[in-house]
Order: structure tokens, then C-alpha cells, then sequence
């Protein structure tokens, strides 16, 4: 790496200005390792580690291809026998928008192209403002509000620069080649997990793939880095955002990695996956690498229906359908027994003919070894749930007795359990019913109601409620 010094005289709006010394450049040719540990919040911790030659006493490095989107109050840099005194963050980005609003109050030219002999006219003008939409010119004595040519400009300002720039003041003990480890948090990365699962033809195992959804929305590519995830929720203050115009491009999506399961091991009360190659996080991109896989999981299949009646309301309802659910517990003797960080599970079951067919997707949160997950998937089109309050008398002020029918239908050829819920007011308290119901906590009870195959079953019960 070669120390580049600079010394010319620049001429910007007619005002000389000397440009001293160019501080060392550390390009990304320099880099020694990287690693990215991505958070779910949208957030990245990026270790870069670059090769430095330093003089003895004071050295000004510029490390190019950092993230726009760094925050710098979380910039830390490191080497042996080295003393950081001043760090600069120049985010001020060479564009069209930032030249023009650099300009306003000096002389530029412009140039308009006559459409009939396509004559150039190149004029001097004063750019007497921009707002971000068209240019407000003096030329020659008149105020050119939609001039149709183009602004032309001499020079670049000094501060402008091509890409983000982190520029450091460091003293250095010696003269030496050192590996300088630059560490920052960066918005603009972000992680999800994504989960494919497929039923077996009797839903009662199914074989599950989890897929990590990486999104690089930063202007850096991060090339060869060191992958990990951490799933949790991090506490994060909200801090200033830096506000940087950019041009948007499309993402690309690049393809999934082969399925080699992520390492994963608990820190500090959350999880940290750990990719087992380098990987390649390129800007504007999405890209998928595998995260965790399962065979013969065991699953539950239930079918659940929330009772919409209340013991103060005359209200009824026809024709309604139980959701869909699956149950599956995270524990090793059931095939799974893993951390799975929060997500989107899709579920998926092969037709007479083997043809996948989407039949559901839910999201799971956190979710520890030995937890279980309920997958709601929709509604099941051959069952049927109806219900009324039959009955209701005021006995005193604040005591109420009402009364209740709910029948639930069954199309299919086999038998089938509803769990259906009723949730109540405080001071409640069963006075009869046709089948023995269970407390789920002091608002609810629920009953496990078996519906013959096409057949049907009906549900009465009575119940108190005492307010205060």
C-alpha cells in the first residue's frame, strides 16, 4: 500500500483553495477477515480487519467501503501500540443532488443543444438555488426558472466523496504493518427465518427446513465475511438516523445455500447461529442460507373454535368453521428438540396425484428447546359450529344465570375432537352441562367435544356470573 500525497490549487466558484495531504487509503484489498453478526432489528455488528502500514507518531487512515448507513457513535478501532485521537464519518456523497445544493451561490456553466441544428450555446451562469427539482439559474441578466440544457460543473467540493469514508487520527508506538480490526453497528442488514414444512399422508408427522432470509439494503458488498445470527430481542434505544439520498435498485435474489445446518449455541439469554463457511452478503441483495432441518417430527392436528357468545348478549351465530391447527412439541423424543428463532412456518401436504399443495402458514416466536409451537393454518371447509344463549334471568343486582346450545356438525367420514372456547366475565361459575369442561386460566374454559363421523354433537351449558 503506497501513501499518496496531494498538493494542487482548485478553483470552485472563483475562490482558490490549497487541498493538503490525502490521508492513507485502506481499501478492502487490505482486509485480512470479516465478520457479520446480524441482529433481527434491522441491525449488524461488522468486525473488518485490515492490513496497515503505519509511521511512527501520527497516521490519518481513510477506511473506504463502509456501510452508509454506519452508525458512528458505535465506531471502534484497534491495532497494537496504537492510540486513536479523532475519527471523522464523511457520509456528504457524490451525487447529482449533493453537487447541485454544493453549487448554489457560485458560477457553473450550462449547455443547451438546439433540437433543430443541434447546435451547442454553452453559457456561465449563477445557480442561485435548488430545492431538488429544477435549478434556479441567473444567466446573463435574466432568471431562468425550466432551463432545458444541463449543469456543468468545473470541479468536485472537497467534501463530497464517492462512498461512505471512516477517517481516523491515530499515534502509532512504531513504524509497523499492523492488522487494524475497524468494528461498527450498522442499520440497513436484516435477518428472518422462514420455515418449510411438509404433513405426511396421515398428518401425523411432517419433515420441517428452516431457511435464514439475509437483506443487505447497505451500498457495501461484504465479500468472504463470517456469518452469525442472533435471535432475541436485543434492547435498542432509538438513536438520530442519518438521512443519505441514494438512488434505489432492485434486490437480487440470489439462490439458497445447500442445506448444512447452522451451529447454535445460547449467549447472555439469547441465540447465536453460526454459518460453517464464509458467505457473500452483497448490496441490494436477498439471499437465502439453510438454518436447521428436521425428519418424522411428530405432530398433533386439532380442531379449535372461540365462542363469540357472552352471557349479557342475546347475539347467535350460524354456520361457522373451526380453525385448523397443528401442534408439534420442540423436544428431541418428538424429532425436533432445537432453538428456532421467530418466523414464518409454511405448511405444505402432497395430493392424491404427490403434487405439493399450500394448505396454511403462521408465525412462531422465539421458541426454546422443549416449547411447543401451535401452527394455525385456516379453517377446516367440513366441520360447522352454531351457537345461542337460550336462556338468561337477572336473579339480583349483579348476579345473572344464562344458558347456552352450541352444536358442532361433522362432514367427514371420521370422527373428529373440537376444542371449543368460551371465555367469561370474572365470578363465574358452572352451574350444569352436558360434558365435562377444563379451566384454561380464569377467563376461559374450554370442552374437548367428540363429533361422530357425519354426524353431529351438541354442547348445552349454564352458567352464574356474580359482579361487584
Amino acid at each position: 500500500m503506497k501513501k499518496i500525497f496531494l498538493f494542487f490549487v482548485a478553483f470552485w466558484g472563483g475562490v482558490a483553495t490549497t487541498v493538503m495531504a490525502a490521508p492513507t487509503e485502506v481499501p478492502v484489498s487490505e482486509r485480512t477477515s470479516l465478520t457479520m453478526t446480524i441482529y433481527n432489528q434491522g441491525r449488524a455488528l461488522v468486525n473488518d480487519v485490515r492490513r496497515v502500514d503505519l509511521v511512527k507518531d501520527k497516521n490519518t487512515l481513510s477506511f473506504l467501503d463502509i456501510s452508509n448507513q454506519v452508525m458512528p457513535e458505535t465506531v471502534l478501532i484497534k491495532a497494537n501500540g496504537v492510540l486513536m485521537l479523532e475519527q471523522n464519518f464523511n457520509f456528504d456523497l457524490l451525487n447529482h443532488y449533493n453537487m447541485m445544493k454544493k453549487a448554489v451561490g457560485t458560477d457553473v456553466e450550462v449547455e443547451w443543444i438546439n433540437p433543430a441544428t443541434g447546435v451547442a450555446t454553452t453559457q456561465t451562469a449563477r445557480l442561485l438555488a435548488f430545492d431538488g427539482g429544477e435549478p434556479v439559474l441567473k444567466i446573463g441578466n435574466k432568471i431562468e426558472t425550466q432551463y432545458p440544457g444541463r449543469v456543468i460543473f468545473n470541479t468536485v467540493p472537497a467534501s463530497l466523496h464517492a462512498k461512505p469514508t471512516l477517517i481516523f487520527d491515530l499515534m502509532s508506538a512504531k513504524a509497523a504493518t499492523e492488522n487494524v480490526e475497524l468494528s461498527y453497528l450498522t442499520t440497513g442488514l436484516s435477518w428472518s427465518a422462514d420455515y418449510v414444512a411438509e404433513l405426511n399422508a396421515t398428518e401425523d408427522k411432517l419433515n420441517l427446513n428452516g431457511l435464514v432470509t439475509l437483506t443487505n439494503n447497505t451500498q457495501v458488498n461484504y465479500e468472504n465475511a463470517s456469518l452469525q445470527l442472533v435471535a432475541g430481542d436485543v434492547n435498542i434505544s432509538a438513536p438520530t438516523p442519518i438521512v443519505m439520498r441514494t438512488m434505489a435498485k432492485a434486490p437480487i435474489y440470489a439462490e439458497a445455500a445447500t442445506m448444512d445446518n447452522m451451529a447454535s449455541e445460547a449467549i447472555s439469554g439469547y441465540y447465536l447461529y453460526t454459518l460453517n463457511r464464509p458467505t457473500d452478503i452483497m448490496s441490494n441483495q436477498t439471499k437465502q442460507v439453510s438454518l436447521l432441518s428436521g425428519d418424522q417430527i411428530k405432530v398433533v392436528r386439532q380442531y379449535l373454535y372461540r365462542s363469540p357468545l357472552s352471557v349479557k348478549s342475546a347475539y347467535s351465530f350460524q354456520d361457522e368453521k373451526p380453525f385448523i391447527q397443528l401442534k408439534v412439541q420442540n423436544t428431541e423424543v418428538d424429532g425436533l428438540g432445537m432453538p428456532l428463532p421467530k418466523g414464518t412456518v409454511r405448511v405444505y401436504k402432497k395430493d392424491s396425484q404427490n403434487r405439493l399443495i399450500f394448505i396454511g402458514e403462521d408465525s412462531i416466536n422465539h421458541t426454546a428447546k422443549n416449547q411447543e409451537i401451535t401452527l394455525t393454518l385456516g379453517k377446516d371447509f367440513d366441520l360447522t359450529v352454531k351457537g345461542k344463549r337460550v336462556d338468561y334471568t337477572t336473579l339480583s343486582k349483579g348476579l345473572y344465570e344464562a344458558s347456552f346450545e352450541v352444536s358442532l356438525m361433522n362432514a367427514k367420514t371420521q370422527e373428529v375432537t373440537i376444542r371449543f372456547e368460551q371465555s367469561l366475565p370474572n365470578g363465574w361459575k358452572i352451574l350444569s352441562e352436558s360434558l365435562k369442561s377444563q379451566k384454561e386460566n380464569a377467563n376461559t374454559i374450554f370442552w374437548n367435544v367428540s363429533v361422530p363421523a357425519e354426524g353431529e354433537t351438541v354442547l348445552t351449558y349454564k352458567i352464574q356470573v356474580k359482579t361487584e
